[in-house]
């Protein structure tokens, strides 16, 4: 299935798994068929890449502004990365983020769900 479809299904494929297949299934590849990391890295606004591979390869968790960057580039929502549905998630539930009314109101919401 190609990745583009899998962005309405949620998966458990990590970020650089999706990113490898969206790289190579759009021909951004080196000579031999691999991913071309650097070049795709140079393309990227504000992204290093350094910070691309560590999160590519697991060793960082990659960030909402890599996320998105590379969706941007891409051209698919960051929403197809399970880790960017679990920042939104999580920032959900950060009075910080949302302030404590919102914050409270989606616990309360979300414990209801539980409950079924």
């Amino acid at each position: 299935m190609p990745v583009a479809q899998q962005q309405k299904q949620m998966t458990k494929r990590p970020f650089g798994v999706i990113v490898r297949d969206l790289l190579i299934e759009r021909d951004f590849t080196t000579p031999v068929g691999n991913p071309n990391w650097s070049g795709f890295a140079a393309s990227l606004d504000g992204i290093q890449y350094e910070s691309l591979r560590k999160a590519v390869t697991g060793e960082r968790r990659p960030s909402p502004k890599i996320m998105e960057s590379v969706a941007e580039a891409l051209d698919v929502d960051p929403s197809i990365f399970y880790e960017y549905q679990l920042w939104l998630a999580q920032r959900a539930f950060d009075p910080a983020e949302v302030g404590e009314d919102t914050a409270l109101a989606n616990l309360q919401a979300w414990v209801k769900s539980q409950r079924r």
